[in-house]
Protein backbone atom coordinates (compact mmCIF):
# COMPACT_ATOMS: atom_id res chain seq x y z
CA UNK A 1 0.00 0.00 0.00
CA UNK A 2 1.31 3.30 -1.06
CA UNK A 3 1.45 5.91 1.86
CA UNK A 4 -1.60 8.13 -0.02
CA UNK A 5 -3.29 5.23 -0.03
CA UNK A 6 -2.77 4.37 4.04
CA UNK A 7 -4.12 8.38 4.05
CA UNK A 8 -6.80 8.30 2.59
CA UNK A 9 -7.87 4.88 4.61
CA UNK A 10 -7.15 6.66 7.80
CA UNK A 11 -9.12 10.01 6.30
CA UNK A 12 -12.18 8.10 5.25
CA UNK A 13 -12.20 5.65 8.73
CA UNK A 14 -15.55 5.07 10.29
CA UNK A 15 -15.95 2.40 12.84
CA UNK A 16 -18.90 1.49 11.46
CA UNK A 17 -19.67 -0.89 14.60
CA UNK A 18 -16.65 -2.65 14.25
CA UNK A 19 -15.24 -4.35 17.56
CA UNK A 20 -12.36 -2.49 19.30
CA UNK A 21 -10.34 -5.55 18.09
CA UNK A 22 -11.45 -5.20 14.61
CA UNK A 23 -10.54 -1.35 14.43
CA UNK A 24 -6.91 -2.67 16.55
CA UNK A 25 -6.00 -4.99 13.83
CA UNK A 26 -7.18 -2.81 11.21
CA UNK A 27 -5.22 -0.29 12.08
CA UNK A 28 -2.42 -2.49 12.87
CA UNK A 29 -2.23 -3.59 9.21
CA UNK A 30 -2.09 -0.44 7.94
CA UNK A 31 0.79 0.75 10.07
CA UNK A 32 2.28 -2.36 8.93
CA UNK A 33 2.59 -1.12 5.41
CA UNK A 34 3.26 2.89 6.07
CA UNK A 35 6.56 1.30 8.20
CA UNK A 36 7.61 0.19 4.93
CA UNK A 37 7.32 3.67 3.21
CA UNK A 38 9.92 5.82 2.55
CA UNK A 39 7.68 8.50 2.78
CA UNK A 40 6.06 7.67 5.49
CA UNK A 41 6.21 10.84 7.61
CA UNK A 42 3.14 12.02 5.29
CA UNK A 43 1.16 10.18 7.36
CA UNK A 44 2.05 11.66 10.78
CA UNK A 45 -0.66 14.59 10.56
CA UNK A 46 -3.86 12.02 9.08
CA UNK A 47 -3.26 10.04 11.94
CA UNK A 48 -3.29 12.73 14.63
CA UNK A 49 -6.62 13.96 12.47
CA UNK A 50 -7.84 10.51 12.87
CA UNK A 51 -7.57 10.24 16.23
CA UNK A 52 -8.94 13.79 16.98
CA UNK A 53 -11.78 12.50 15.02
CA UNK A 54 -12.45 9.82 16.59
CA UNK A 55 -11.27 10.73 20.41
CA UNK A 56 -12.70 8.07 22.19
CA UNK A 57 -11.60 5.01 20.13
CA UNK A 58 -10.51 2.17 21.87
CA UNK A 59 -6.83 2.17 19.64
CA UNK A 60 -5.12 -0.26 21.88
CA UNK A 61 -2.76 0.51 24.92
CA UNK A 62 -0.92 2.21 23.07
CA UNK A 63 -1.85 1.23 20.38
CA UNK A 64 -0.50 0.66 16.68
CA UNK A 65 -0.99 4.35 16.38
CA UNK A 66 0.98 5.97 18.86
CA UNK A 67 3.56 3.23 18.51
CA UNK A 68 4.19 4.69 14.68
CA UNK A 69 3.95 8.43 15.63
CA UNK A 70 6.44 7.47 18.37
CA UNK A 71 8.50 5.54 15.97
CA UNK A 72 9.22 9.09 14.55
CA UNK A 73 10.98 10.46 17.14
CA UNK A 74 11.60 14.60 17.42
CA UNK A 75 9.69 14.32 14.18
CA UNK A 76 5.87 13.76 15.72
CA UNK A 77 6.09 16.54 18.39
CA UNK A 78 5.08 19.67 17.03
CA UNK A 79 2.25 17.65 15.43
CA UNK A 80 1.78 15.82 18.69
CA UNK A 81 1.89 19.93 19.84
CA UNK A 82 -0.88 20.88 17.06
CA UNK A 83 -3.21 18.12 17.41
CA UNK A 84 -3.34 19.11 21.21
CA UNK A 85 -4.10 22.71 20.16
CA UNK A 86 -6.63 21.57 17.97
CA UNK A 87 -8.52 18.97 20.16
CA UNK A 88 -6.75 16.68 23.49
CA UNK A 89 -8.15 13.14 22.88
CA UNK A 90 -7.34 10.44 25.52
CA UNK A 91 -4.53 9.13 23.66
CA UNK A 92 -2.67 11.87 22.56
CA UNK A 93 -2.67 13.80 26.12
CA UNK A 94 -1.23 10.13 27.05
CA UNK A 95 1.34 10.55 24.51
CA UNK A 96 2.58 13.96 25.98
CA UNK A 97 2.65 12.41 29.53
CA UNK A 98 5.18 10.31 28.09
CA UNK A 99 6.94 12.67 25.95
CA UNK A 100 6.84 14.23 29.53
CA UNK A 101 8.54 11.31 31.43
CA UNK A 102 11.47 10.72 28.98
CA UNK A 103 14.85 11.87 29.50
CA UNK A 104 15.39 16.03 28.81
CA UNK A 105 16.92 18.81 30.75
CA UNK A 106 15.40 20.73 33.13
CA UNK A 107 13.23 23.50 31.13
CA UNK A 108 12.22 21.10 28.23
CA UNK A 109 10.09 19.24 31.20
CA UNK A 110 9.02 21.95 32.34
CA UNK A 111 7.90 23.53 29.33
CA UNK A 112 5.56 20.25 28.37
CA UNK A 113 4.73 19.87 32.35
CA UNK A 114 3.64 23.50 31.20
CA UNK A 115 1.78 22.42 28.55
CA UNK A 116 0.05 19.65 30.18
CA UNK A 117 -1.74 21.99 33.53
CA UNK A 118 -3.21 24.80 30.07
CA UNK A 119 -5.05 22.04 28.93
CA UNK A 120 -6.82 22.07 31.69
CA UNK A 121 -8.26 25.09 30.29
CA UNK A 122 -8.93 23.94 26.64
CA UNK A 123 -12.15 24.67 24.97
CA UNK A 124 -12.61 21.21 23.30
CA UNK A 125 -12.11 19.49 26.72
CA UNK A 126 -14.49 16.80 26.92
CA UNK A 127 -15.20 14.95 30.67
CA UNK A 128 -12.74 11.65 29.86
CA UNK A 129 -10.43 14.06 28.46
CA UNK A 130 -9.91 16.58 31.39
CA UNK A 131 -9.64 13.15 33.79
CA UNK A 132 -7.29 12.01 31.65
CA UNK A 133 -5.20 15.79 32.55
CA UNK A 134 -5.99 15.80 35.53
CA UNK A 135 -4.58 12.29 36.98
CA UNK A 136 -1.13 13.46 34.57
CA UNK A 137 -0.97 16.65 35.93
CA UNK A 138 -1.21 15.43 39.63
CA UNK A 139 1.33 12.50 38.81
CA UNK A 140 3.66 15.23 37.04
CA UNK A 141 3.35 17.16 39.98
CA UNK A 142 3.93 14.68 42.60
CA UNK A 143 6.01 12.12 41.32
CA UNK A 144 7.07 9.27 43.07
CA UNK A 145 3.72 9.31 45.60
CA UNK A 146 1.32 6.40 45.03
Amino acid sequence: MTTDEIIKALSSFAPDGRSNDDNISYFYELMEALKHNADKDKAIEPIFRLIEKHPHLDYGSPGPLAHTLESFHEFYHEPLFASLDRRPTPLTVWMLNRLTNADQNYLEHKTLVEKMHALLQHPELDALTRSAVEDFVDFQDHPGEE
